[in-house]
């Protein structure tokens, strides 16, 4: 059986709104199946039933389950955490509605989790996978009146505690759409709920907001420290791209490390960036050992934009992958030049087009979607290295088996200097802990929206700049929709 952990699930939750399935409608099915099984049970109609909700989206599954139990001529006891009012969203809150128009009736139990039930059937729908850690009262109390009675118990996909040492003792748990961790020791019933395949298989927001939250009490610094080495005489912009979208990513702080030849144009395309120089026109090997010594304070360093490909600069590019300690993401000239047996050591996200697919692998790249797919399976799990394929429908994959893939994004994006953006945005999300396969996806999935949103306004014609300033009211309009 595949088991899921609570994050990718909760991703998969609010991919599902975007590719079709609104919650209200996955919370309709998942009362619906839960009902379904407590049919199953023998004698239902004999037993006395007790519902427990708590005021979030697994209580109102709950809530759902027990309306299809009242129109089936049942009559369950329901218990709210709180009061009505505290219900949290607005799908719950329908349900709640629902309920009570078909005659149910609610008990309210107070915060100090007194509750009194006598019940054959307990319906667990307390907590859902979004909790962690030991469960707070008035729950604590609830889940030991709960273990205490001698009643059948059955928890909605979870038993509430799951992960804690106060949890629910289900006899049975009904786990919707796909078994969860920590389930392995429980009877268990897994049912489908209506996800779409692409909420599960694409990168969506559901895979950037669980991915991408910061402290309250974080400090300068503690969001991402991002290099970047790039530019050469005859390319200045592509760093300065790089760097703007590693602070549309988020990132705190975005050190440019270019030659001293283009010191003065990075360091006048704004004054957010800290630019660091070397002597030369482009990366050479005299400037390794200061870039060596400046990463180790850095949290991610983006390489390759604008970096040209004399063979100084692929002598100095290899020793310098050779020795780096930290995350890296190779991009742009980097990738003509680069040695891909070095990848073998390297925590590394990849980020070439087709034709750089091919100087990278030797292999050209088959026509068809799912050709293109196996191809970079195949060579992320070859090279042991994370893969962004940029294509229309942009292919992620890492060493250990992980693809994602990403429909964001319009022929508007051709336009010179957006992959150096992309590489930003990939750096500055690695820079705040997001792993290597994680951030490629959302990265790719964020640049494409952004692109899209600019397509509606500028028709064709935005730039790679316009891209990464729209980066940030992105992100901040998923969070608004789905988060």
């Amino acid at each position: 059986m595949e088991y899921i952990n609570p994050a990718d699930m909760r991703a998969i939750d609010l991919n599902s709104a975007c590719f079709g399935a609104g919650f209200k409608r996955l919370m309709d099915n998942a009362g619906r199946v839960v009902f379904e099984e407590l049919e199953k049970i023998e004698n239902l109609g004999e037993k006395k039933i007790a519902f427990l909700c708590g005021p979030g989206n697994n209580g109102g599954d709950g809530l759902v389950a027990a309306a299809w139990l009242i129109e089936a001529g049942h009559r369950p006891s329901v218990y709210l955490v709180g009061s009505k009012a505290d219900v949290k969203t607005r799908e719950a809150k329908t349900a709640l509605k629902n309920l009570l128009e078909k005659g149910g009736t609610i008990v309210e139990v107070p915060s100090e989790g007194e509750i009194d039930f006598n019940a054959d059937l307990i319906v667990d729908a307390l907590l859902g996978t979004g909790i962690v850690g030991e469960p707070r009262e008035p729950y604590q109390s609830i889940i030991h009146r709960v273990n205490d009675s001698r009643a059948f118990k059955v928890s909605v996909d979870v038993p509430s505690g799951l992960g804690s040492t106060t949890v629910v003792k289900a006899d049975i748990v009904i786990s919707l759409h796909k078994a969860k961790k920590g389930l392995k020791e429980y009877n268990l019933v897994v049912r489908d709920i209506g996800i779409p395949v692409k909420a599960q298989t694409h990168v969506g927001p559901g895979n950037l907001i669980t991915n991408l939250r910061r402290s309250v009490d974080s400090h300068k610094g503690d969001n991402g420290r991002v290099m970047v080495v790039g530019g050469s005489t005859d390319f200045s912009g592509a760093p300065v791209l790089t760097g703007l979208g590693a602070f549309g990513a988020g990132a705190d702080l975005v050190t440019l490390f270019v030659p001293e030849t283009i010191l003065e144009s990075a360091r006048t395309s704004t004054p957010d960036f800290i630019v660091r120089s070397y002597e030369g026109r482009h990366l050479n090997t005299v400037a390794v050992e200061e870039i060596l010594d400046f990463s180790r304070g850095q949290d991610v360093c983006v390489i390759g934009p604008g970096l040209g490909v004399s063979d100084e600069t692929k002598e100095a590019l290899n020793t310098l992958l050779f020795r780096i300690e930290i995350p890296v993401v190779i991009d742009a000239d980097a990738l003509k030049l680069l040695n891909v047996k070095l990848l073998k050591r390297l925590k590394a996200v990849v980020t070439p087009h087709a034709v750089e697919f091919k100087i990278l692998t030797g292999d050209a790249l088959p026509d068809s979607l799912e050709g293109r797919k196996k191809a970079v399976e195949k060579w992320a799990r070859a090279l042991s290295t994370t893969l962004l394929l940029k294509s229309p429908v942009d292919i992620i994959a890492s060493s250990d088996g992980g693809t994602k893939l990403n429909e964001t994004g319009n022929p508007g994006m051709t336009v010179g200097g957006t992959g150096d953006v992309l590489a930003g945005v990939v750096g500055g999300f690695i820079s705040q802990g997001v792993t290597l396969f994680d951030a490629a996806s959302i990265a790719a999935f964020v640049c494409g929206a952004a692109g899209d949103q600019l397509q509606i306004f500028k028709g064709y014609g935005y730039t790679a700049s316009d891209v990464a300033r729209e980066i940030p009211y992105t992100v901040k309009r998923f969070f608004d929709l789905y988060g």
